[in-house]
């Protein structure tokens, strides 16, 4: 009697067992959901804040690594493909102490136009919207990288300058 006792204890239950599939507690689940939700968040906030140029250089020097989502920036609903300074003068007034800037930039859109800004006028005015990268371009004489990107509101596809972007 005890031989089957022992027998049926180790009998493994009966039903196909699934290959790759790896049995967690809801919880952990929901921990694990959790923290990734966190780090997208942390990580969309710090692509909104990094410095741009400091960006395309990292992407210049690591070319396989450009991310999939982008944020590109718009005025008026017309997205900024680039842009230039004009005027950079930062000097501090020796009369009164105070800094003094006279920036100015000038844009350019996607319709081929350009228009100037102050630096200060330009960092106000623009908004940002979501695009994703289909490709990447890569210029052999010059090296520079240029990405092929689709806006997801509306679905427009531009070539952007890798700088641009973010």
């Amino acid at each position: 009697m005890t031989k089957k006792t022992q027998t049926k204890t180790e009998e493994k239950p009966k039903g196909k067992k699934k290959v790759g599939m790896v049995e967690i507690p809801q919880t952990s689940l929901n921990a694990i959901m959790g923290k990734i939700k966190e780090l997208e968040e942390s990580r969309d906030m710090l692509l909104q804040i990094a410095d741009k140029k400091q960006l395309g250089n990292y992407y210049q020097r690591h070319k396989g690594k450009i991310p999939t989502r982008v944020m590109l920036r718009t005025i008026d609903d017309k997205v900024i493909l680039g842009w230039r300074t004009i005027q950079d003068e930062v000097y501090k007034d020796p009369e009164t102490m105070r800094w003094y800037e006279k920036q100015r930039i000038e844009v350019l859109y996607e319709d081929g136009k350009g228009q100037e800004f102050h630096l200060s006028d330009y960092v106000r005015k623009y908004k940002q919207v979501e695009a994703e990268v289909r490709s990447k371009i890569t210029d052999e004489e010059t090296g520079s990288v240029a990405l092929k990107v689709v806006r997801r509101d509306n679905g427009k596809e531009y070539t952007i300058g890798i700088a641009y972007v973010n």
